[in-house]
């Protein structure tokens, strides 16, 4: 398993997760590419402003600019490390855009339209999901950083894990999705993923 992304709604732990993944995986002298969607590109940048409630954006918009943000990070970073032997660790990927902007059944499709050349040229190995109730992540989101996001309510965290779980429905069994108990302790989460990629 080389390609293993993280997903999860906003202050689920999955950052975290992925981070220590990076560092237990550099401590065994094992190559690494850690990165996240969106990239730290041009592209990406705008988007962060998106999420983070600074730049207004409509949802199609964002749509659209995810797509190309992700396939420009694959095609620049993710492809390339992967073919040079590194692991790579990616802080969400193409579910979150089901997840975050398919807000409707009709968004839902056009979501998988403009991702599909990535989808079908760039799967995960594996993907973990970290499944926390969106009221413990907005306890965490407020206690841990100024909020004001776009999804920062109990409302529109409920909303986007309904729709992760749609899509992950979707893409089993031919993906391979881990649903990990995101309230459990960071080093016990971290444990279960380690063993999950390196079976006893």
């Amino acid at each position: 398993m080389k390609f293993i992304v993280f997903e999860g709604i906003d202050g689920s732990g999955k950052s975290t997760q992925a981070r220590l993944l990076a560092q237990a995986l550099q401590a065994r002298g094992l190559p690494v590419l850690a990165t996240r969607q969106p990239s730290d590109g041009a592209v990406g940048k705008v988007m962060r402003s998106a999420t983070d409630g600074i730049l207004p954006l409509e949802n199609e918009t964002m749509a659209l600019l995810v797509a190309a943000d992700r396939f420009q990070h694959v095609h620049d970073e993710i492809k390339p490390a992967l073919a040079a032997g590194k692991f790579v660790i990616c802080d969400r990927f193409y579910h979150s855009s089901f997840a975050f902007q398919g807000i409707d059944d009709g968004a839902f499709a056009r979501v998988a339209a403009y991702n599909a050349q990535v989808i079908a040229s760039q799967k995960p190995d594996i993907t973990f999901f970290l499944d926390v109730p969106p009221e413990e992540c907005m306890h965490r989101i407020t206690a841990g950083r100024n909020y004001g996001g776009r999804y920062d309510s109990v409302a529109q965290l409920t909303a986007v894990r309904a729709r992760y779980l749609q899509i992950f429905a979707q893409v089993q069994p031919e993906e391979i999705i881990c649903m990990l108990n995101g309230s459990a302790s960071k080093e016990a989460i971290a444990a279960q993923v380690l063993a999950t990629i390196f079976p006893a």
